[in-house]
């Protein structure tokens, strides 16, 4: 009889595919071909722009004989070249008078509104700026609409070899703050934002005086706010050139 076992083996794992390899030998192969036609490629230099490149930087950093025996000056022509000379605008020496057309000019619509105004003293020109142009009550840091009017004048004092003095004042009324004390606290931390605003846009800080004088040198009584208001000012004093200039005595030592 036949028998009626059941075949009991069981079925053998599916295996994987033996060739599978290829696929990965055939990407580094393309990948070796890339590489060597990049390096053949890279090899091949043009021999004529390579001598002509050569040629001008040869003929560009050429100097003469460096020690002055060998008929030279001591100078590198490259160093000549390749540095550029220093971008600073010459300063002139102008008359009082000069520099005020100049201011007139230049802030003119300020003027006619009656938001800044010039004199003219014994002392020098005179530039008025009323704290409501560059300060908030009780504040010292310039207001982003008093900003143009120092930079439009530093363009003007940074050419000028005159001494410059930036004057903080205030009214009367008394202050004390956490950051100001006193009047002569505010007074001077005007004049200094001020002051060195005009420095970091170009205006020499050898010509350059800050004083504070709180409310001891006011031009209107302080009895009105009308008064008051035209004490709180800061005020650009630009005086004639004299031997006594810090300027002049800054260069002299």
């Amino acid at each position: 009889m036949k028998s009626n076992k059941k075949n009991n083996a069981q079925p053998t794992p599916h295996s994987p595919d033996k060739d599978r390899y290829l696929v990965t030998y055939a990407d580094l192969i393309t990948l070796l071909l890339g590489l060597f036609v990049i390096l053949y490629a890279s090899s091949q230099v043009d021999q004529e722009k390579f001598k002509d490149i050569s040629s001008a930087l040869t003929k560009y950093f050429k100097s003469q004989p460096a020690n002055p025996i060998e008929g030279g000056d001591g100078v590198l022509e490259a160093s000549r070249r390749a540095i550029p000379e220093p971008m600073i605008a010459p300063r002139e020496a102008k008359s009082i008078k000069e520099i005020e057309s100049e201011a007139a000019n230049v802030f003119k619509d300020y003027i006619a509104k009656g938001e800044l105004s010039l004199r003219t003293t014994s002392e020098g020109l005179v530039v008025v700026l009323p704290e409501k142009l560059l300060f908030r009550s009780g504040r010292a840091k310039i207001q982003s609409d008093g900003l143009p009017v120092i930079d439009s004048l530093a363009k003007i004092l940074a050419t000028l070899n005159n001494t410059i003095f930036v004057d903080g004042h205030t009214d009367n009324t008394p202050i004390r703050t956490f950051q100001y004390e006193s009047n002569w606290h505010l007074s001077v931390a005007r004049a200094l934002n001020v002051g060195y605003r005009l420095i970091s846009l170009g205006v020499s800080d050898d010509n350059l005086v800050i004083r504070g004088f709180a409310d001891k040198r006011p031009v209107e009584d302080n009895s009105t706010e009308e008064g008051r208001a035209k004490n709180r000012r800061v005020e650009i004093t630009i005086s004639r050139v004299d031997d006594n200039s810090p300027a002049k005595l800054t260069k002299s030592d």
